[in-house]
């Protein structure tokens, strides 16, 4: 009955874009405002099979101005996490772990949405709720492209491009009143602490029983890999690839690694290749 409910969850957020999802195809988002720094990222992941816009693809970005701050780790269950919080990620030793997020889902606005965790000024400033639900909604990507299933070269990847002013708030999550402040905080962004968490299930109720499966950066069948994530210098202005960290805990294996009970046979959900470019323009 549980897994029922959860399924009727699901079918009851499946709205608003269906036909343009499976459509593919690409779209250029106006500027959310023009304050926007130039400073941006352009994230692409690859995974083993085709988009299934009915699961969840996160890329989620801990912005705390701190090189050594903990990053955002994948939630995989009750028992490995102490709860299942928001469904999708935590931070590792029990920090804030993350401070913004985008997300493709065909229940979101556009497929992809970015929101904002308002209130967390560093790692260490948490509280049970901080990471569970308290997320606002700022818009989506600057640019993305959605998968087309009809076309082998994109069916199984993502790509979106964000600039960090849509990273820049004040405490309470509200847009800075000085555009110039904004760009310029925005430009001043150096280290960013970042995961992309796909599942295909997001629970919140650590008493349901699911069958979740997630897989994030670094092999998801270790210890090591289910609490890696990557950490960013925005002031090397060069592309973050996968490749460049063969041997180490982020390292995305080529073969299956899905955590969970059939997790491996998960195609949709199994990241195999990333890149990330940091551009100033």
């Amino acid at each position: 009955m549980n897994r029922l409910r959860e399924i009727s969850v699901r079918i009851g957020l499946l709205s608003l874009l269906g036909a343009a999802l499976s459509a593919g195809g690409c779209a250029k988002q106006p500027p959310i405002s023009n304050t926007l720094s130039g400073l941006r990222l352009i994230v692409t992941m690859t995974y083993r099979g085709t988009i299934n816009p009915n699961d969840y693809y996160y890329f989620v970005i801990g912005n705390f101005g701190d090189q050594d701050a903990e990053g955002p780790i994948p939630v995989l269950s009750p028992t490995l996490n102490g709860t299942y919080g928001n469904g999708f990620a935590t931070g590792n030793g029990g920090t804030a772990g993350f401070t913004d997020f985008v997300v493709y889902n065909t229940a979101q606005p556009n497929g992809y949405a970015l929101y904002h965790v308002p209130g967390i000024t560093s790692s260490s400033t948490f509280t049970a709720n901080t990471n569970a639900s308290n997320f606002q909604y700022k818009g989506s990507p600057i640019n993305y492209t959605y998968p087309d299933p009809t076309n082998p070269s994109t069916a199984n990847q993502l790509q979106f491009e964000i600039d960090m002013s849509q990273l820049v708030y004040d405490a309470n999550g509200q847009p800075l009143t000085s555009e110039t402040e904004t760009a310029t905080t925005a430009r001043a962004i150096r280290w960013l602490q970042v995961n992309m968490i796909s599942t295909n299930l997001v629970p919140v109720d650590s008493n349901l029983e699911v069958d979740k499966q997630v897989d994030a950066l670094g092999d998801s069948q270790t210890i090591t890999g289910d609490t890696s994530f990557l950490i960013l210098d925005l002031t090397q202005h060069r592309t973050f690839r996968n490749s460049d960290y063969v041997g180490q805990s982020i390292y995305e294996p080529s073969e299956p690694d899905v955590y969970g009970i059939g997790g491996t046979s998960n195609a949709s959900i199994d990241l195999v290749d990333w890149s990330i470019q940091v551009e100033q323009q």
